[in-house]
């Protein structure tokens, strides 16, 4: 079960990234190019094939409340429990984009393993809308820059810019509590070994034996 912090961060990250329409895509994509059905109606399989199809075209694929690109999409939905066959569903994507969180560090950081900070820049790594928080350096192109707090990560390309401030964001991530961790695994119980319990059963014989 997601908690409800979880849910939260989910929702903060689908406002900015597609205003929560689970069926949008990328603005930049023609009309004539668009899926003819909803994204909703769709199969993930159908979705990838559409987006392999304009791949091409366009500089950005994005599909869904969370704009997965399809090299995302690709490599995602096995990873999240799901099938080629799935429906691309409200659920499915709450589901993927839920995967993502993992990928960029959710448990680590409910369990305290990195900082608030540091899980809020993965998120920004991932989501183009989200700002990075704390001075981060990017190389692209064999370029390397540094990002500052309160852009994109992405920011510079011509297509991407924040749209949540880095106080607005931060506040998303530090209500994801680690009381919300799932606990750490226990350390297996140790069993005594074979020379150790012919002995325990020695020492019992002969202490009955006085």
């Amino acid at each position: 079960m997601v908690s409800v912090t979880v849910e939260n961060l989910l929702a903060f990250i689908r406002k900015p990234e597609s205003r929560g329409d689970y069926n949008i895509v990328w603005s930049g994509i023609k009309a004539s190019h668009r899926p003819l059905r909803r994204l909703v109606d769709m199969t993930i399989g159908d979705v990838l094939s559409w987006q392999d199809s304009i791949d091409h075209l366009y500089m950005s694929e994005a599909a869904g409340a969370y704009q997965f690109m399809e090299d995302t999409l690709r490599g995602l939905y096995a990873e999240a429990g799901l099938r080629i066959g799935d429906m691309m569903s409200v659920q499915n994507q709450d589901a993927l984009a839920l995967q993502l969180l993992k990928r960029r560090g959710l448990v680590k950081y409910q369990r305290g393993e990195i900082s608030a900070e540091t899980f809020a820049n993965n998120l920004a790594m991932e989501w183009a809308s989200l700002p990075v928080v704390t001075r981060v350096k990017r190389t692209a192109k064999g370029r390397t820059w540094t990002v500052q707090p309160g852009a994109s990560y992405y920011s510079g390309d011509g297509l991407n810019k924040a749209h949540v401030t880095v106080d607005a964001f931060m506040a998303a991530v530090r209500a994801v509590r680690a009381t919300d961790a799932p606990p750490a695994p226990s350390a297996p119980e140790t069993q005594p070994g074979r020379w150790a319990r012919l002995f325990d059963a020695l020492a019992a014989f002969f202490t009955r034996s006085k």
